[in-house]
């Protein structure tokens, strides 16, 4: 039977960092719980990294996650994103490490992008739209400012998808959705990272 999901946040400590929502099972229904770990304090740390490439994505999934992240794009005047391998990559590297801890939460290490998850569980399927939905609700929140006072609750992180979502100096983007069970992660990377402090999403 379906579980019906509802949010949680775990709050990344970059400089670029953005929240964490998860659909996740009422409380006795996930056959295992799922650890978010606070932010290691060197996610700080942004290492130098390469240009991203322009590529395409290479299935439909990809495909219809790139388009969900671009419509919503083009709502507020950004620019589209443009998909980039280097970056699903590394979502994808993410998403099957969070399986296999059975954890949720953003990656420590210093990789210099921005990045968005959503997990789900349950014996349904979630579309690509779906995930990326999520995220884009949060603008009911939003508050179109300077970063971080971007939310109509004073509290950045429930608006942290979606303002790195739109945030119009990024160009480039790889996600991964990955499936263990009757779990999903979807990863998404970003290029350059989004949510820093003193400037707008758009």
């Amino acid at each position: 039977m379906p579980k019906t999901p509802t949010l949680i946040f775990a709050v990344a400590a970059l400089s670029a960092g953005s929240a964490c929502a998860a659909p996740y099972p009422s409380a006795g229904l996930a056959p295992d719980p799922v650890y978010v770990r606070q932010a290691d304090p060197r996610a700080r740390e942004l290492a130098p990294i390469p240009a991203p490439q322009d590529s395409r994505p290479s299935d439909e999934v990809e495909a219809r996650v790139l388009r969900a992240h671009n419509v919503e794009r083009a709502r507020v005047g950004a620019a589209p994103l443009i998909w980039e391998d280097g970056l699903e990559r590394e979502a994808r590297a993410w998403a099957e490490q969070l399986l296999a801890t059975n954890s949720f939460a953003h990656d420590p290490s210093p990789h210099g992008h921005g990045e968005n998850l959503w997990t789900g569980w349950g014996g349904r399927t979630w579309t690509p739209e779906e995930m990326v939905g999520e995220w884009i609700a949060e603008k009911a929140q939003y508050r179109h400012g300077v970063f971080p006072a971007v939310s109509r609750t004073g509290d950045w992180t429930v608006v942290g998808h979606y303002s790195q979502l739109v945030w119009s100096r990024t160009t480039h983007v790889g996600c991964a959705l990955v499936r263990r069970g009757d779990r999903s992660v979807l990863a998404c990377r970003y290029s350059p990272p989004g949510n820093i402090d003193g400037l707008r999403a758009y």
